[in-house]
C-alpha cells in the first residue's frame, strides 16, 4: 500500500513564542497592548485636520504679500506626515527580538557560566542568577542568563515582561508607540519625539498668530468666538509639547552619553560610594555629533527572528488524506477477483465466438430495457 504525505508550509510567526502580535502576514509586529498607539495616531490626525481647515486657511488668506502664506500648510503637512511615519515605524517594527534557544542549545547554555558568588542576586522565580563575563572594548561586562528564553543575553540586552522576549540594546517598553524600544526601532522613536515636539510648537505658534491677527481686525473676544478651533488646538498641542519635549530632551542627553534608558535607570555606569566610576564600553567617540550619527544614521541591522520564513508542518489533515487513500486502494484490491473471473470466462471461448457472446449480452440488455 502506497502512502502519500502532504507537506504544508506556513510562516514562522504563526508559532512565535512571546506576547507580540503580528499583522499583514508577519510584516508588522506590535506589543499585545497597542490601543494607545491608535489613540496617538488619531490625535495627530485630528490636530492636523483642524490646523489645515482653520488656521492654515486663515493664514493663507490674511498674510501679505499674497501667496507667502501657502508655506504654512506645506510645513504643517510635512510635520504631520513625518510624525505619523515615525510613530508607525517605531510601533510596527521588530525592535530587535533575540531568538529563543533551541532544545540542544538549552542544554549547552546550562553548562556555561557560574552562579552569583555573592548569593544576593536572584533570577526568575527565585533561582540563583547565573553570569558570564565577556570583554567589550577592554572592559569586562557580565552577561545574565535568561531562564525564559534559555539563552545568555547579549551585551545591553534585557527581557521585557510585557512582550515576554529578550531585546537587543533594550531601552524601555513604550505604551505610546505600542511596542518595545530597542536596537532596531530606537532611531524612529527618537525622530518621532523630535518631529512631534517641533510640530506641536509650530502649531501653537500658528494658533497664536491667528488669534493676534483676528484680534487686530475685530477684537479679542470676536477672535475667540470666531476661531474656537485655534484655542482647542493650542491646548491639545500644549499638552503634547510638554510631555513629548521632556522625553526628547532626555533621550538627546542619553544619545550624547551613548546610554539607554534601561542602563540609566539601573545606574550601570554610575559611580557608587566607595567604588570607582564604571566606564561605558560602548562610547566609541567623545564627540556628541558622532554619537548622534551612529544612533540616528547608523546601519540598520536585520531582524533575527525570520518571522516570514516558511516552515514545513504536518497537520491532522495529512492523516485523513492517508486514511482515505488507503481505503480507496483496498476497495480497488477487493474488486480484482471479480474482474479476473470475467476475464477467464471470456478467454475460455474461441475468438470466433466472442461476437456471439457480445451479441447475446447486448440482446439481454435491450430486453431488460423493454421490460422496464
Amino acid at each position: 500500500m502506497v502512502k502519500y504525505t502532504l507537506v504544508m508550509a506556513k510562516r514562522r510567526w504563526n508559532d512565535f513564542q512571546g506576547n507580540n502580535r503580528f499583522f499583514c502576514d508577519g510584516r508588522l509586529i506590535t506589543a499585545r497592548q497597542f490601543g494607545i498607539l491608535v489613540f496617538v495616531v488619531i490625535v495627530i490626525l485630528v490636530i492636523a485636520v483642524l490646523y489645515l481647515a482653520f488656521d492654515a486657511r486663515f493664514l493663507v488668506l490674511n498674510i501679505r504679500p499674497i501667496g507667502v502664506g501657502v508655506i504654512f500648510p506645506v510645513i504643517g503637512i510635512a510635520f504631520m506626515f513625518y510624525s505619523l511615519a515615525y510613530v508607525l515605524k517605531a510601533g510596527c517594527t521588530d525592535p530587535g527580538i533575540v531568538p529563543r534557544a533551541h532544545r540542544d542549545e538549552e542544554t549547552y547554555n546550562l553548562t556555561l557560566g557560574a552562579e552569583d558568588s555573592s548569593g544576593t542576586a536572584k533570577g526568575y522565580l527565585g533561582t540563583p542568577a547565573r553570569y558570564r563575563t565577556v570583554t567589550v572594548n577592554g572592559i569586562q561586562i557580565k552577561l545574565k542568563y535568561c531562564v525564559t528564553c534559555k539563552l545568555w543575553r547579549p551585551p545591553r540586552a534585557s527581557h521585557c515582561g510585557l512582550c515576554n522576549n529578550c531585546f537587543e540594546q533594550f531601552d524601555h517598553h513604550c505604551p505610546w508607540v505600542g511596542n518595545c524600544v530597542a536596537k532596531r526601532n530606537y532611531r524612529y522613536f527618537y525622530l518621532f519625539l523630535v518631529t512631534m515636539t517641533i510640530g506641536t510648537v509650530y502649531v501653537m505658534g500658528c494658533n497664536v498668530a491667528v488669534i493676534v491677527i483676528a484680534s487686530k481686525q475685530q477684537g479679542f473676544l470676536y477672535a475667540i468666538k470666531t476661531y474656537p478651533a485655534s484655542i482647542i488646538e493650542f491646548c491639545v498641542s500644549g499638552l503634547g509639547a510638554i510631555s513629548v519635549s521632556g522625553l526628547a530632551m532626555m533621550h538627546t542627553w542619553l544619545i550624547a552619553r551613548m546610554e539607554t534608558t534601561n542602563e540609566e535607570m539601573k545606574g550601570s555606569f554610575r559611580s557608587r560610594p566607595g567604588e570607582e566610576s564604571a566606564l561605558n564600553p560602548y562610547v566609541t567617540s567623545r564627540n556628541c555629533f558622532e554619537n548622534f550619527c551612529i544612533v540616528v544614521c547608523g546601519p540598520f541591522t536585520p531582524s533575527l527572528i525570520g518571522r516570514r520564513d516558511e516552515v514545513d508542518v504536518e497537520g491532522s489533515v495529512l492523516e485523513e488524506e492517508c486514511t482515505y487513500g488507503a481505503t480507496t486502494q483496498a476497495e480497488k484490491t477487493s474488486d480484482l477477483p471479480a474482474q479476473s473471473t470475467e476475464l477467464e470466462r471470456r478467454s475460455s471461448h474461441p475468438p470466433e465466438d466472442q461476437s456471439v457472446i457480445v451479441s447475446a449480452e447486448v440482446h439481454s440488455e435491450r430486453q431488460q430495457l423493454i421490460t422496464d
